[in-house]
């Protein structure tokens, strides 16, 4: 805002010349516009990593389908182009949805805030965390092999209602109930905006960005050419990102996100025969 009522000051002709100098507020909004870009730029350093002992690799994608049952049948061509462990969706209206998945076995749903996950590996232990004037989120454990982590998924309000910072507090809450978690959704949030970073903090959570650099995954225009970094998978525990990039589609505004990680963390009791 403060760049744009430079561009707007500089240009007319209300305020007198002793008031407004323009080469002195040009300046300033230099120095505002560098400070501001220090944040999207640590997203190129890269992530921290943890030691693990024979991990299990899995990996994951995440969408908002735009209530487009056509973007469905996109992404799940996608899908069977570069397969996944698991498929993290919102904004889901089609009445069979699970039909479009046949390959993934186990799922969970919260239909009345449109999230569904599909899995290969076993989900338990399905439940829906409600959120005050918002999306509740959607939280399963996933067991792989004999490991597990917690997968929350979420649709956040736009940050221009109250019960975003709200519900983001909400999400650092139930992010460390799990020492192994993953969170992915629409968070309708930039990621150098002040309540996304202390999401971060709280709950020692990482981006699967960091290293990958800043890439828009909604977008205001149909070619994609313009958009913002509002959908995220992040991860706290014995978990390495590995491997993380955007996959353009066509019939939603919104791109998928798909990345890979090495799950480590305690072993489970082996199964009796």
């Amino acid at each position: 805002m403060f760049s744009i009522l430079i561009g707007a000051f500089t240009f007319t002709k209300t305020f007198s010349r002793r008031v407004w100098r323009p080469s002195s507020w040009r300046k300033w909004a230099l120095f505002f516009i560098v400070a501001q870009s220090i944040a999207p730029l640590s997203l190129l350093l890269p992530s921290n990593t943890v030691t693990l002992n024979n991990p299990d690799h899995i990996s994951l994608i995440w969408m908002n389908m735009h209530f487009d049952d056509v973007a469905i049948h996109e992404l799940a061509t996608i899908v069977r182009k570069r397969p996944v462990d698991i498929v993290v969706l919102s904004e889901v209206g089609a009445a069979q949805i699970r039909d479009v998945f046949p390959e993934y076995p186990y799922y969970q749903k919260s239909s009345e805030d449109a999230l569904y996950i599909f899995s290969k590996y076993p989900l338990s232990r399905g439940k829906i965390i409600p959120n005050v004037n918002d999306r509740s989120f959607l939280r399963v454990e996933v067991t792989v092999n004999r490991r597990q982590f917690s997968l929350l998924a979420a649709h956040i309000a736009w940050p221009i209602l109250d019960q975003h910072t709200t519900t983001l507090a909400n999400a650092a809450h139930h992010s460390k109930q799990h020492a192994n978690t993953i969170f992915v959704g629409d968070f309708n949030s930039a990621p150098w905006a002040a309540p996304f970073r202390r999401l971060l903090n709280e709950a020692d959570l990482q981006h699967t960005r960091q290293g990958y650099g800043l890439f828009n995954s909604w977008h205001v225009d149909a070619d994609k050419h313009f958009g913002i970094p509002l959908d995220h998978i992040l991860y706290r525990g014995k978990i390495n990102n590995t491997a993380s990039e955007l996959i353009k589609t066509q019939h939603s505004d919104h791109s998928a996100m798909r990345a890979e990680f090495d799950l480590g963390g305690e072993l489970l009791r082996k199964p009796r025969n």
